[in-house]
């Protein structure tokens, strides 16, 4: 679907932000299994940290990890020093953002691995069919559980996107990110908020389904409707935003409140480069969102010389939004 609108102010999600207890788990699965690399490492000052995530915080140790030298599907490592809550990973009913995806070649042969190393899943891989207009899409996933209660989906497509990392490397088992989701009340809000009138992406489809091989992959009632919506960038940008609503279901439990950079464990955030910061802070507030920090100038790892933002989308996910200088 082509946007429609104003120009965009962004190309993707540059980055999902995990909270972590201690880094050595992390960079042995993602560098060591999954072929990041560490980018970047050192501290976000305690002065710029109490601007981005609020009082109390010293100096944050973090490491941004790339695939393949890709600017986009990064990851941001934020040590957390004093947890607001223990870590436990979201089932698909709970309220707030959930996994994080990436492709690989071989899904059994990653499930077999990982699980011979440590690293539980949810269940075996499953293969289910997402309708696209009058076609359907096949895809093949299973959920691992990573540490500190992140969800890892690893996605074996039927027709793979490109992306960045396979693009440099057609060798590589795996990529960058390639989806980071979230499960909102009000699908309306977060999908102005990210859209053409928002932020500038497009709403690649919009539908409602059932699958039993997806209720088997995501522990879900037999029957269970789910609406998903994508939203990505028209050119640029690997990774995509999944918006998912379960329809008529019982909510499982509001994570929101324990997803914050810097103060919870686990998938708490996203970091989101703009060529235009004040511009793109003007349409996030006036589509539903709410500043949470006002731009400042400063130097960090994980940006490099930026000015930097934090905004709360509509439904309350935290959103960095930065601009290289």
């Amino acid at each position: 679907m082509a946007a429609h609108g104003p120009a965009p102010l962004i190309e993707s999600v540059t980055s999902a932000v995990l909270g972590v207890s201690d880094f050595a788990a992390h960079l042995d699965l993602y560098c060591g299994e999954l072929g990041f690399e560490v980018a970047a490492e050192g501290v976000v000052p305690a002065a710029d940290a109490v601007r981005l995530w609020g009082d109390g915080l010293g100096d944050v140790e973090c490491r941004l990890l790339t695939a393949a030298g890709a600017d986009t599907g990064r990851i941001h490592l934020l040590k957390v020093a004093d947890p607001v809550a223990p870590a436990a990973h979201p089932h698909t009913l709970d309220l707030g953002l959930a996994g994080i995806d990436l492709y690989t070649r071989d899904i059994q042969a990653s499930h077999d691995r990982l699980q011979t190393l440590g690293h539980r899943w949810g269940s075996r891989p499953s293969t289910y069919e997402v309708p696209l207009g009058d076609k359907t899409v096949t895809v093949t996933e299973g959920f691992c559980f990573g540490p500190d209660g992140t969800d890892i989906v690893f996605v074996q497509p039927g027709n793979a996107r490109g992306t960045v990392a396979w693009a440099a490397d057609p060798a590589r088992h795996y990529t960058e990110l390639t989806s980071v989701v979230c499960h909102v009340p009000d699908m309306a809000a977060e999908l102005r908020f990210w859209g053409p009138d928002g932020l500038g992406l497009a709403v690649w489809y919009d539908v409602t389904f059932s699958s039993p091989g997806l209720e088997a992959m995501a522990d879900l009632p037999a029957g269970t409707e789910i609406r998903l919506a994508l939203v990505a960038g028209a050119g640029g940008g690997t990774t995509r935003i999944e918006i998912v609503d379960v329809a008529g279901a019982e909510r499982g439990v509001d994570r929101r409140a324990s997803q914050r950079p810097a103060r919870g464990l686990g998938h708490t955030g996203w970091s989101v480069r703009t060529r235009d910061l004040d511009a793109a802070l003007s349409r996030a507030e006036r589509t539903g969102g709410r500043v949470t920090c006002r731009p400042f100038e400063t130097t960090t790892p994980l940006h490099g010389a930026a000015r930097l933002a934090v905004v709360d989308t509509p439904n309350g996910i935290s959103i960095e939004l930065w601009q290289p200088r």
